[in-house]
């Protein structure tokens, strides 16, 4: 423990320990070291000053009712900026439900419908457009000459 920014990174720590209670490897760099010997003086003076302020002033008599009656104001904006800051924190969260709904939503499988097509009542062509099965050349022939399903 030999160099000056050891000593001054345990400075804090090295002023509360009385001068016999010091690390050996330190009281020689303090012995030899002016500058150190120095700031650790002052670390112990000021630490000393520090707990001696012990003597906390008295606030006035009417402090606490001045706070009081300047409070119910400042309650009720800081109250309206709480409400406002709620409710511009929802708003990302609303979007996110949104966005994650309309996602859901495309996912989804859409029902294929059920059931066969009734033919009943629909045209030549009609039939040709809704048959599953591609149409022979035949059955486009008999659509055309009767009008192309109209």
């Amino acid at each position: 423990m030999g160099s000056c920014e050891e000593i001054a990174k345990r400075m804090v720590e090295l002023g509360v320990l009385p001068a016999a209670e010091l690390p050996s490897g330190i009281r020689d760099h303090l012995a030899g070291c002016p500058a150190c010997a120095r700031w650790l003086t002052v670390a112990r003076v000021t630490r000393g000053i520090l707990a001696a302020a012990t003597d906390t002033p008295e606030p006035p008599a009417r402090f606490a009712s001045q706070v009081l009656a300047a409070l119910p104001g400042a309650r009720s904006r800081r109250a309206d900026a709480d409400l406002w800051r709620l409710g511009w924190g929802l708003v990302p969260a609303f979007a996110a439900t949104v966005v994650l709904l309309l996602a859901l939503y495309q996912a989804s499988a859409v029902p294929a419908p059920t059931g066969l097509m009734p033919v009943e009542g629909l045209s030549v062509g009609e039939r040709l457009v809704l048959e599953p099965a591609p149409p022979e050349l035949d059955a486009v022939l008999a659509a055309v000459m009767e009008g192309g399903g109209t």
